[in-house]
């Protein structure tokens, strides 16, 4: 681990004009007046995607419950492209004083009557641009903030939908935005992805009145700037560090928390920017900030510190979910957290004050490959891992654990590319005082050496026909970082759905198969499901109007898992009597 103390990072961060942002009016709470406890649970609105600014996506509703939630029914349906499934659906609906807004992966943000569904708005872009998953809005001054796949920043009026200003954010190759934006105090934030496509990852702040920027962090250096040796020679180059979802705010402490994912994965120096290729090869050292948990001031945007979980990472290992935190008694005393669920499998928690592990870290020796310039060493969060770690035996591959290192002959490596948490956000419960962290067992077959004039030293990745593909539902101790109850899924939950938990004593899924579920809180049973008729890959929402508790989620469909398009937004409350939808087929098996 490197730590290191603030300092402002010189090129990467560009501070446009702190002074003169417009006050905050202040997000809308529950009883519609400003709330001063930024950090409160949700409650009658779901005022943020995560819930509130900590992302514990939990709400203090008790309403429905695990006594009487057999009895949750549909209470309405909406298509939100009429029928027509465009883009996926991967948000979570916002919902203040009685309306719920959604994005879509048309690029489309919608209000709708958060009681029966009827649309009050739709907002659709003028231009043709592309489509994709986007993960939600922002609602705040009147506005709707929203961040389009082409990294344009759009703020619409609240009650008409008309469009009040845009921003675009970057002109970097092959960047867009998918995560929401979070607002606080006059300010939108928000980051840029993309860096599968090798285009350089961003955070940045923007004025709420006016959209100008205020300031701007890139998640890779710059030819002068700090941290620039973490990467050998000029293979900054490379790219990456796309911030996939959106960050996590303390306004007590002034830092804002962001997901950093991996390296660009494109043929180093060349002018073409290939997916499938890393060129682990020629980047040795580190290569900050990529794989990180980092923190940055909230009205600056100056560097404050990091944890790197995966130094020069090989095996797409990268920092996908978003961080919740947390205050907690830890050894008797009371502490700020942080908790990342990364995709080695580990629950990673951090003193969010300072980045340093709050239980402790092993700095491990790890398998070596020298021609791809591997870590010596790699720190190990001491805890329990939340998916196993090593791959089961399929064939004649060989096998390795976690970091194991792979050459020319094909390696099968556990947790995988796609394993562990790669975006499905957790939640935390302080009811509870327990984290719940959704995991991915879906081993994948590494190979250095791809066909290709060139490419001798670049990697890429498989699943093979007869891969084991399942998940994990699992409760952890922040205080021990111990498996305190888990649950075998059948298939991966890692999918956009995540977790929602409740004052009810419930936890909400949405999964692949098209079923909405709620589990008991106290040990995952499962104790109602529902058919939404597509993969249901989206964050859930709870909420009430006029004294009735409702659960939302829309339901289109996941590229990565396979699962049946849609474009249904549902919404349920207790005696709901809509029916349920026709079961999705299958995914189809995966293919040699």
């Amino acid at each position: 681990m490197q730590l290191f103390g603030a300092r402002q990072q010189r090129g990467a961060l560009r501070l446009i004009a702190a002074a003169g942002v417009v006050a905050a009016a202040g997000l809308i709470a529950a009883t519609g007046a400003a709330n001063p406890e930024w950090t409160a649970p949700a409650g009658s609105d779901f005022p943020l995607t995560g819930g509130n600014y900590w992302h514990q996506r939990y709400s203090a509703l008790d309403q429905i419950n695990a006594s009487n939630v057999a009895t949750l029914g549909a209470a309405w349906l909406v298509g939100l492209e009429g029928g027509r499934p465009g883009g996926q659906l991967e948000g979570t609906p916002v919902v203040l004083d009685g309306v719920m807004y959604v994005s879509t992966g048309t690029r489309s943000v919608l209000a709708l009557d958060a009681a029966t569904g009827a649309v009050k708005w739709r907002y659709r872009p003028g231009a043709e641009g592309p489509s994709g998953g986007n993960k939600g809005v922002a609602v705040a001054e009147g506005k709707v903030f929203l961040g389009r796949r082409d990294s344009v920043l759009v703020a619409l009026d609240q009650q008409t939908g008309e469009v009040v200003w845009e921003t675009q954010l970057t002109t970097e190759p092959g960047a867009y935005v998918s995560a929401p934006a979070v607002y606080h105090d006059g300010l939108v934030y928000i980051g840029t992805s993309g860096g599968d496509s090798g285009a350089r990852g961003q955070m940045g702040a923007y004025d709420a009145q006016t959209g100008r920027e205020v300031w701007r962090f890139y998640t890779i250096p710059g030819a002068d700037d700090r941290f620039a040796d973490t990467w050998e020679g000029d293979s900054y180059k490379n790219g990456g560090g796309g911030v996939w979802v959106s960050p996590t705010i303390d306004p007590e402490l002034g830092m804002i928390y962001m997901s950093v994912g991996n390296v660009g994965l494109r043929q180093y120096g060349a002018a073409d920017r290939n997916p499938d290729f890393r060129d682990e090869g020629q980047r040795g050292f580190d290569n900050l900030f990529t794989a990180s948990v980092l923190a940055l001031d909230l009205k600056t945007g100056e560097y404050r510190w990091h944890f790197q979980q995966v130094r020069h990472d090989i095996w797409h290992y990268d920092a996908g979910g978003p961080s919740v935190l947390a205050d907690i008694t830890y050894e008797g005393r009371q502490r700020k957290i942080l908790m990342h669920p990364g995709k080695t499998g580990y629950l990673y928690i951090l003193d969010r004050t300072d980045g340093t592990p709050l239980i402790g870290m092993e700095e491990r020796a790890v398998p070596q490959e020298p021609r791809m310039k591997t870590a010596p060493t790699q720190p190990y969060p001491i805890g329990d891992p939340f998916v196993p770690l090593c791959p089961e035996p399929l064939g004649d591959y060989a096998r390795g654990c976690l970091f194991a290192a792979y050459n020319e002959r094909p390696v099968l490596i556990a947790p995988g590319s796609a394993g562990g948490n790669s975006w499905a956000p957790m939640t935390f419960s302080p009811r509870t005082g327990l984290a719940y962290v959704p995991g991915t067992i879906f081993d994948s077959l590494y190979i250095l050496g791809a066909e290709g004039e060139g490419r001798e030293m670049q990697s890429t990745t498989f699943h093979p026909a007869g891969v084991r593909r399942a998940g994990t539902l699992t409760a952890m101790d922040p205080a021990t970082n111990r498996i305190v109850w888990q649950k075998q899924m059948d298939f991966p939950m890692g999918g956009g759905s995540g977790l929602l938990s409740t004052a009810g004593g419930l936890l909400f899924n949405g999964q692949p198969d098209g079923n909405l579920v709620a589990y008991d809180i106290r040990n995952g049973d499962e104790l109602w499901r529902f058919q939404t008729g597509a993969g249901a890959d989206a964050g859930v929402a709870t909420y009430a109007v006029d004294g009735e508790q409702y659960v939302a989620i829309m339901a289109g469909g996941n590229r990565v898992l396979r699962s049946q398009r849609g474009d249904y937004l549902w919404a349920f409350k207790l005696g709901g009597t809509l029916p349920e939808a026709p079961a999705p087929e299958p995914p189809p098996a995966i293919q040699p």
